[in-house]
């Protein structure tokens, strides 16, 4: 667990209370989350992206991170894909979880991601850690929903881990990005059996 601030690791009661009654469906924000992300992120960006439009989503993607050849993102990948983090995310959130897809994401000026929720079989967590540090003018935040409207907005932090239950209440977004500050992220989901 070295990659984790310790606050996090000793406080699992709390963070799973605090998971389960989130609004309007399981979340959490956690900032500060990882010791350091400086380096991760910048072998990050040494990536190839590759550029994707469809009618529900316009953004650039990494492969797999898996499949990554940067010593560095190996091991940040090998850290969060090990059965200790899985095991600790699955106390966080009650779901007992076995595995992880993660590819990079940059939403630059204009792009975006429309309302979805994400249900794929297997998908039981939804996360993202930021790279980047954004107002709310620029856009790119996290948007949750119910009953078709946004209620929750969070705004793209530095060095902070969102993770948030898939089901048929996780209708969510990323906000079209208004400026020329890039929204940088890892993200995945958590999958089960």
């Amino acid at each position: 667990m070295k990659f984790i601030n310790q606050k996090y690791v000793s406080n699992k009661d709390k963070l799973n209370n605090q998971f389960k009654s989130a609004k309007p469906f399981p979340y959490l924000v956690l900032n500060d989350f990882f010791i350091t992300l400086d380096k991760v992120k910048k072998e990050l960006l040494k990536e190839k992206f590759t550029a994707y439009n469809s009618d529900l989503f316009q953004f650039s993607q990494t492969v797999d991170m898996q499949n990554t050849k940067n010593k560095t993102l190996k091991e940040f990948h090998g850290f969060f894909s090990s059965k200790v983090f899985i095991k600790f995310v699955s106390e966080i959130t009650g779901k007992k979880l076995n595995s992880i897809d993660m590819s990079g994401f940059i939403y630059r000026d204009t792009d975006y991601l429309l309302p979805h929720d994400d249900r794929l079989e297997g998908r039981k967590i939804a996360y993202i850690i930021n790279f980047s540090d954004l107002s709310a003018k620029d856009g790119g935040k996290l948007q949750l929903f119910k009953n078709k409207k946004v209620v929750k907005s969070i705004v793209p932090k530095f060095n902070s881990f969102v993770i948030f239950e898939v089901s048929k209440d996780s209708l969510h977004q990323v906000e079209e990005i208004k400026s020329n500050k890039n929204r940088i992220t890892l993200a995945g989901w958590f999958h089960a059996n």
